[in-house]
């Protein structure tokens, strides 16, 4: 991984189709790019932070866009809370880079040309069991947000993560917003987050089209960590810093409206809190 490569290093700029895009690639630099054994760009990451310029956006996105070039563009970075000791940097390089070697294990006829694309079916080396993977984020949250309940005392039943409701919905800017419910013996909780990430030139990533769904796990993943510490503050006595389920689904009703489109959702029946019963009800009963 590197930082600030100027674009002309790594682009074959004769190859553009317009001369002041070879001029810019000349001047403009890649916040991170990411280098494989051969020395070849894999994928670029742009962080568009506050104060950003997105002037030159259009020029970046185009240079790669001719280059087969994957861009992925991260707005608001310094809100992502880290996962499992996993940064969002990190995990939008092994989400490219297991990517890349799917691929290829696709066309080294290892695997089926039907496997979909999943990041949490790689499994660590010292692997115990089929869901023993580091990208396995729903399967971890299930079991510290169980023991956080019973540790609290605020657990409804013996297997509360039997009533885990997920929602996570896309706007039309790309942002998404992620939200996680579960029962407890006072009221359902709910955690929330909020995560943009864009693929500006897909490149070699438009050939999985899963791609979107795995940012998706991650943003779910960062609800799941701010509902984690919503138990952890109801069991210390803070209610009144933690927004309450009835807020919560009262604003997802309101998101349909605003042009958000279902991401990927789904729990149990059980759930007290109905995440995606909220947000169809006020999209018309139309999660798509």
């Amino acid at each position: 991984m590197h930082e600030k490569v100027r674009i002309a290093d790594l682009i074959d700029i004769a190859k553009l189709d317009r001369r002041e895009l070879g001029t810019y690639a000349l001047q403009a630099h890649f916040d991170f790019v990411l280098i494989d054994e051969n020395q070849k760009a894999v994928v670029a990451i742009e962080f568009d932070g506050p104060g950003h310029d997105s002037r030159n956006d259009t020029q970046k996105n185009s240079i790669c866009q001719q280059a087969d070039l994957p861009l992925i563009r991260v707005y608001g970075f310094e809100q992502v809370r880290e996962i499992n000791a996993i940064t969002l940097t990190r995990y939008l390089v092994e989400l490219v880079f297991h990517a890349k070697i799917f691929l290829q294990m696709k066309n080294d006829g290892i695997i089926g040309p039907d496997e979909p694309f999943t990041l949490s079916g790689f499994l660590k080396s010292d692997a115990r069991h089929i869901f023993d993977s580091e990208f396995n984020f729903a399967g971890n949250a299930n079991g510290k947000l169980t023991r956080a309940l019973q540790k609290g005392g605020l657990a409804a039943n013996p297997l509360p993560h039997l009533s885990i409701s997920r929602l996570v919905v896309r706007a039309p800017d790309g942002r998404l917003r992620a939200f996680m419910s579960i029962n407890s013996s006072k009221e359902p909780i709910i955690g929330t987050a909020s995560l943009r990430v864009t693929l500006a030139s897909p490149g070699f990533l438009a050939d999985l089209g899963t791609v979107s769904a795995e940012i998706a796990q991650f943003a779910e993943a960062m609800a799941a960590d701010n509902l984690l510490e919503n138990i952890h503050l109801l069991a210390a006595g803070h209610r009144h810093v933690v927004t309450g389920a009835h807020e919560v689904l009262a604003e997802l009703g309101t998101l349909g409206l605003q042009g958000y489109t279902l991401a990927m959702g789904g729990g149990s029946s059980s759930s007290d809190a109905d995440l995606m019963a909220a947000f169809t009800e006020g999209n018309g009963r139309k999660p798509f």
